[in-house]
């Protein structure tokens, strides 16, 4: 019986299963390595089988393709030709598996000759890996894509759950809301960011009669977060939870708070000091890795997909008809909630509604220069210094500028009316 070597092989994840399942050492015959250490072709060609069924299944067990007699193609659920591919185009071309100085066709062949006993090839036991060059194969649930993956039922189940079973406690044995969470959690690392110091945001509003003139205004009440008892529902903090929103530009705050033709006060946020976030705005890639490494999750081939729709689906404008958005927004508090507890200082995402950026940042308003803003005025100082608030904003933002702005019709910064500096 035919041995090989591990360097025959680029693949890291082979090598380290040669070494650990050597059974001699010698000469290799396919690659001409000399005294190392030799495995069984056919060990390793049913080991290679088990790592291929990890991420290809036979085209004609389940996969959802149909055959079209007519063109001879097989179709997917969706119309379009299914892409096949053999055991040799996998190895050679999808995984790159063989090292340069090896027999790789002579190789690949014996790998998969001896599947079949010589009992199974008579009673006609069928293994489509014997046959290396039939374009017999597609990627494993590839055919249905996205909504085919764990990640995309966890995620869709969480929604329903969040929306319409519970939105606090995990009842009844459900544990959708920390199963989703954290998987989700896996795939956060690519998306923290940190912002330095001095960064500049900006919020705006509307100037209303509330606002009689800059000059005389106490920015860090007028523009900072509401009081908590004023706190609307937000896209990532429910009603009577206040976090600062501002966005990178001008352009953006103003498009954020629907301002098009209006005449806007708006505040320069610095930042104080460096905060962590995860910034949703980011492109984020994840690699499957090799099949032939024992963690390889086949889920992990849509995470990016998955990630870039999930994405879209928590910034995506909603119905501004709509008067109570805390049904339209209830997971993504949830979510945004978990990030605080994560340590997260906050979540920057493309605004929905602008060209630019848009932050929310888990600090609430400043209880010195709004004194209610505390919506519990408890006769007892003792029970009201036990209760957590938000950290004040300004412990980590100076207002250093406010302006009044005529906004264009286009939701752009028109001419500006007055200034202020601080």
């Amino acid at each position: 019986m035919p041995y090989c070597c591990e360097e025959c092989f680029s693949n890291k994840a082979i090598k380290e299963f040669i070494r650990e399942n050597s059974s001699t050492m010698g000469d290799c015959e396919y690659c001409g390595s000399s005294e190392i250490p030799l495995i069984l072709v056919q060990d390793l060609g049913k080991h290679m089988c088990s790592c291929l069924e990890k991420a290809y299944e036979y085209v004609d067990e389940g996969t959802g393709a149909m055959y079209d007699s007519e063109d001879d193609v097989y179709l997917g659920p969706d119309g379009n030709e299914a892409t096949l591919y053999s055991v040799r185009e996998i190895l050679v071309y999808e995984e790159e598996t063989f090292s340069d100085i090896t027999d790789s066709d002579m190789l690949a062949e014996d790998l998969f000759s001896e599947l079949l006993t010589f009992e199974e090839q008579k009673d006609g036991v069928f293994n489509p890996f014997c046959d290396i060059d039939s374009s017999c194969f597609v990627i494993k649930d590839n055919l249905y894509g996205l909504e085919g993956t764990q990640i995309y039922h966890i995620w869709e189940l969480f929604k329903h759950t969040i929306k319409h079973y519970n939105r606090f406690f995990d009842v009844d044995g459900v544990d959708i809301r920390s199963k989703c969470l954290e998987r989700i959690n896996i795939y956060l690392y690519d998306f923290i960011a940190d912002i330095d110091i001095d960064t500049v945001f900006y919020r705006a509003r509307e100037l209303d009669d509330s606002i009689k003139g800059i000059s005389s205004i106490d920015p860090y009440k007028e523009l900072g977060p509401a009081p908590y008892n004023r706190a609307k529902t937000n896209r990532m903090s429910p009603a009577g939870i206040s976090y600062l929103y501002v966005a990178e530009d001008k352009n953006t705050a103003f498009s954020e708070c629907r301002l098009n033709g209006k005449r806007a006060v708006v505040a320069e946020f610095k930042l104080k000091e460096s905060l962590q976030i995860v910034d949703f705005s980011r492109s984020s890639f994840y690699s499957a890795g090799s099949i032939f490494e024992d963690d390889y999750d086949h889920d992990e081939l849509w995470i990016s997909s998955f990630l870039k729709s999930f994405v879209k689906e928590i910034t995506m404008p909603v119905d501004d008809k709509v008067e109570d958005h805390s049904y339209d927004y209830a997971a993504t508090q949830v979510i945004a909630e978990y990030l605080r507890s994560k340590h997260y200082d906050g979540i920057c995402f493309k605004s929905s509604v602008g060209e630019g950026k848009s932050y929310v940042f888990f600090c609430g308003p400043d209880t010195e220069h709004t004194p209610k803003a505390y919506p519990y005025p408890f006769g007892d100082p003792y029970l009201s210094n036990m209760l957590p608030i938000l950290r004040p904003f300004t412990e980590w933002f100076d207002i250093s500028n406010i302006e009044v702005i005529d906004v264009l019709n286009d939701g752009k910064a028109g001419k500006v009316i007055e200034t202020r500096t601080l």
